[in-house]
């Protein structure tokens, strides 16, 4: 009883009540091959030189409007995806050599923590650096495999690719990173990496009548 009531929180805060019904409105107007709330794409990392940023006007599309269909100017709210601050500390680490603490992702870790108590499932400085040790752990396990599962085949998996590296896809068919899944992000990028499973955010309506769903859904 206490997983079953657990579980339903998750839904709920997840926003699967409401992705289900977006998933039925997408199936009436676009039929068949219509996208799927939290499902999962394939992106080449390569292509993914911005991220999306929240315009301070208009929509501010997050992992809640996974599965969303947009027209309009939503997907020119960009930045290059170096000036975050996760894929900056990525680069500076693996990259250059520097340790975590020296890339100042520790401090900034700590600043978000003493304004919302916890962040990234953090609440302490070791928290953090525990974090970071597994980070270091992820890239030696990416970069001997060479791939990165979807979140589907994880233990703790929920729905979908909820969860995964969540990308907006714009007009043009290219993905921007949509500040979920950083590290993973930059890792890819890093190790040169050429396809990688993410979760679908939203989806420009130009590129979804160029039949971009098609190719995104293939994993090779």
């Amino acid at each position: 009883m206490t997983q079953d009531r657990s579980r339903i929180r998750r839904m709920i805060e997840a926003g699967v009540p409401r992705k289900a019904l977006r998933d039925l409105g997408n199936l009436v107007r676009y039929g068949r091959g219509r996208p799927l709330s939290d499902e999962c794409i394939w992106i080449d990392p390569r292509l993914a030189s911005e991220r999306y940023s929240r315009p301070e006007t208009g929509p501010a599309y997050r992992r809640r409007h996974s599965g969303v269909v947009a027209d309009g100017d939503w997907d020119l709210s960009r930045a290059p995806i170096e000036s975050g601050v996760k894929i900056r500390a990525c680069r500076s680490h693996f990259v250059d050599g520097l340790s975590w603490e020296d890339t100042g992702i520790v401090e900034v870790m700590m600043r978000r923590i003493e304004r919302h108590g916890i962040f990234d499932g953090c609440r302490s400085r070791d928290d953090v650096l525990a974090r970071y040790q597994d980070i270091d752990r992820m890239f030696d396990e990416v970069s001997r495999n060479r791939r990165i599962d979807p979140v589907s085949k994880r233990a703790e998996r929920f729905r979908r690719e909820h969860g995964g590296v969540l990308v907006h896809i714009d007009r043009n068919g290219l993905p921007m990173l949509a500040g979920n899944g950083n590290h993973r992000m930059a890792i890819a990028r890093i190790l040169g990496l050429e396809r990688i499973p993410a979760q679908l955010g939203a989806l420009h309506r130009t590129a979804f009548d160029n039949g971009i769903l098609q190719e995104l859904r293939r994993p090779n």
